[in-house]
């Protein structure tokens, strides 16, 4: 029998991991939820799990959008993914896409058939497939998805965009030790060799760190692994990601984003999932389950209790904490007026364009303090190397 991997919300919204033994996906799913647990993931464990378990979100848009598109042309969805099926793209997908395409030819709903494959098909995703089922409205619904999908691969392209100068820097830095080490430094011991005399003691401390780089980077790795490993064991559990999370929104300039970008991808999900049909307690709960601030995902718990109970959800999220008096006023005014999906889509757009400036912030404000750096290490590291010429004059008189 086949072990995997799961990824579950409890009723108080805690996340919890682990691994358990089940004839297939489908069955330890209902096996969870019979406990009451909502699921967020479920994956094969050990050597039998595939390298790479998740789509690329731009491989993924292209196939919705190709998918919208032979749909919106009037073919069935058995023949449409066919179609995309033939499509060249990343190999476990299409691998995943035929499995599917064999499961809606063999009577299986499109929705049923996804909810199969959680690593690759999220729980926003194939809610948005029920709501299409549901109200004959599939095309419109993943029309809507795919606004959704669009913002997201933006956010994340200007994540990299970010990250790409900073790590080029990093590489400048680690091409400038190098050469400085390779190069400079062996004809300094030479000349001093050549004089017999020795070399200042900063210097002979960094050729000792130099010669003895090897051990030094083994021990460095082997205790990161140590700490990586108990960081990892730390963070799966629920207190630890909750840990985790509350202390990114508590960071200056980052809890600033990610509250932002939790924001966003809130107001997104649930602007996506109303919009095409779904019911705001089925919306917020699909929506909980996609959130990756795991303090978001508790409280948004606590909403859907309230929401449930018959309050408002304006209030239900007044009550959280966790969100700008902004967001509260734009849902208030989308539920007086009957507009709750087109409010949430503004609140979206808002804070997208927010964390997309955000993002600009932390890049320039990274490239300094990595100028900085480098500077010090590279000036330090050159002012310990020349020692020897400033000392030159004393051993040659």
């Amino acid at each position: 029998m086949p072990k995997y991997r799961y990824t579950v919300m409890s009723e108080s919204g805690a996340v919890l991991k682990g691994s358990a033994p089940a004839v297939s996906v489908a069955e330890l799913k209902l096996q969870l939820e019979s406990r009451g647990y909502r699921v967020q993931g479920i994956r094969t464990a050990g050597f039998g799990a595939l390298r790479r378990q998740k789509v690329n979100l731009e491989s993924f848009q292209i196939f919705n959008q190709e998918f919208v598109a032979l749909l919106r042309a009037g073919l069935t969805i058995p023949d449409a993914l066919a179609l995309c099926v033939d499509q060249p793209g990343d190999g476990n997908f299409m691998l995943v896409l035929e499995r599917i395409h064999l499961a809606v030819q063999e009577g299986l709903l499109f929705s049923e058939a996804c909810a199969q494959h959680p690593d690759y098909f999220d729980s926003l995703y194939v809610a948005a497939l029920k709501a299409g089922e549901k109200t004959g409205e599939m095309v419109a619904v993943l029309a809507r998805y795919q606004e959704y999908l669009r913002r997201q691969v933006g956010l994340q392209r200007k994540i990299k965009r970010a990250m790409a100068y900073p790590m080029f820097l990093l590489l400048v830095l680690v091409l400038i030790l190098g050469a400085l080490f390779g190069f400079v430094m062996p004809r300094f011991v030479a000349m001093y060799a050549s004089f017999g005399a020795a070399l200042p003691l900063p210097t002979q401390l960094l050729l000792g760190m130099v010669r003895h780089l090897p051990l030094i980077l083994l021990g460095s790795g082997l205790l990161a692994a140590a700490i990586l490993m108990l960081w990892r064991s730390w963070s799966a559990t629920g207190h630890g990601r909750l840990k985790i999370d509350q202390w990114k929104l508590a960071l200056p300039l980052i809890g600033k984003l990610e509250m932002t970008l939790s924001v966003a991808r809130l107001t997104r999900s649930l602007a996506t999932l109303l919009g095409g049909g779904t019911t705001l307690v089925d919306a917020l709960q699909t929506t909980q389950v996609s959130m990756r601030n795991h303090l978001y995902a508790m409280h948004l718990n606590q909403v859907i209790q309230k929401v449930t109970e018959g309050n408002a959800l304006a209030l239900a999220l007044q009550q959280s904490g966790l969100f700008p008096p902004t967001v509260l006023k734009m849902v208030q005014v989308g539920e007086s007026s009957g507009s709750l999906d087109k409010m949430l889509s503004e609140v979206a757009q808002y804070y997208e364009e927010s964390a997309e400036d955000l993002l600009d912030m932390v890049a320039t404000l990274i490239e300094p303090l990595l100028m900085l750096l480098m500077g010090i290490i590279v000036g330090s590291v050159i002012i310990v190397m020349y020692l020897p010429i400033f000392n030159l004059a004393n051993i040659i008189r």
